[in-house]
C-alpha cells in the first residue's frame, strides 16, 4: 500500500486509500424485538462522509433452535434530510441472503456476516443513509435502543432517534427501488407501515456496517 501511495504520489495520480470504517450503532442497546418477516425495516441511520464499499455487516442477536434457513437481506436507502428514508430511493442491496447460525442457542451477541464479492454495497456520495434488513421469516430478536425517561416522547436522551420504519416487501423480489410510497412493487402495493411516519420503536438497532 505505501509503494502505491509513494508512486502515485511522484506522478501526481494520488488516490487516497481510506481504512476500514463502521457505520451504525455498536453498541448493546437494551430492548430486544423479533425480526419481522417480509418487511424491509429502515433500523440504524449512518452518515457516510467519503465513498465507500460495505464488505460486511453485523447485527446483535438471539435465537434458538435455528436450523440455519433463516435468511436476511441488507439494503442501503438514502434519508430525506427529515431524518427518515421515506420516498427515498434504493443505494444498494445484496442479492443474496445471509443467514443465521445452524444452532440449538444463540447469544445474545453480536452475529457479522462477510459479503460476498458480488454482494458488496457501494455508497459513492457522501450523506446521510439507512442501514435496513429483508428478513425471509420472522426469527429471532434483534436488540435496539429505548427512551430514558419515563415518558420518552417528553424527554431528551442522548443519541436514540425515531426508527423502525417498515413496509412490506417480497423477500424473493428483493428490495425496491423506493420506499415508503404508494407505489407498485412486483404485484403489492407498497404503502408506509406507519401511516404517520413516525417509526413503530425507537432507533438506532444494534446493527452495523463495516466499509473501506
Amino acid at each position: 500500500m505505501f509503494l502505491v501511495a509513494a508512486a502515485s504520489l511522484m506522478t501526481g495520480n494520488f488516490v487516497p486509500v481510506f481504512a476500514s470504517v463502521i457505520y451504525g450503532d455498536t453498541n448493546i442497546e437494551p430492548v430486544a424485538i423479533t425480526l419481522v418477516s417480509q418487511y424491509v425495516e429502515a433500523l440504524t441511520r449512518i452518515t457516510v462522509t467519503h465513498p465507500t464499499v460495505i464488505q460486511s455487516v453485523s447485527l446483535y442477536l438471539q435465537y434458538t433452535d435455528s436450523d440455519g434457513s433463516q435468511c436476511i437481506k441488507f439494503g442501503i436507502y438514502k434519508d430525506n434530510s427529515n431524518g427518515n428514508p421515506l420516498n427515498q430511493s434504493l443505494v444498494a442491496a445484496t442479492q443474496n441472503g445471509y443467514c443465521l447460525q445452524m444452532t440449538t442457542s444463540w447469544g445474545p451477541a453480536w452475529e457479522t456476516w462477510n459479503l460476498t464479492q458480488s454482494d458488496f454495497m457501494t455508497i459513492n456520495t457522501p450523506g446521510t443513509y439507512w442501514l435496513c434488513t429483508l428478513a425471509e421469516e420472522a426469527y429471532g430478536t434483534i436488540y435496539h435502543y429505548t427512551y430514558t425517561g419515563a415518558y420518552g416522547g417528553y424527554y431528551l436522551y442522548n443519541y436514540g432517534y425515531y426508527g423502525g420504519y417498515a413496509f412490506p416487501a417480497s423477500y424473493t423480489l428483493g428490495f425496491p427501488p423506493t420506499v415508503f410510497g404508494n407505489t407498485t412493487y412486483g404485484n403489492f402495493l407498497i404503502v408506509p407501515y406507519n401511516s404517520n411516519n413516525i417509526g413503530q420503536y425507537n432507533a438506532p438497532y444494534s446493527f452495523y456496517a463495516t466499509g473501506t
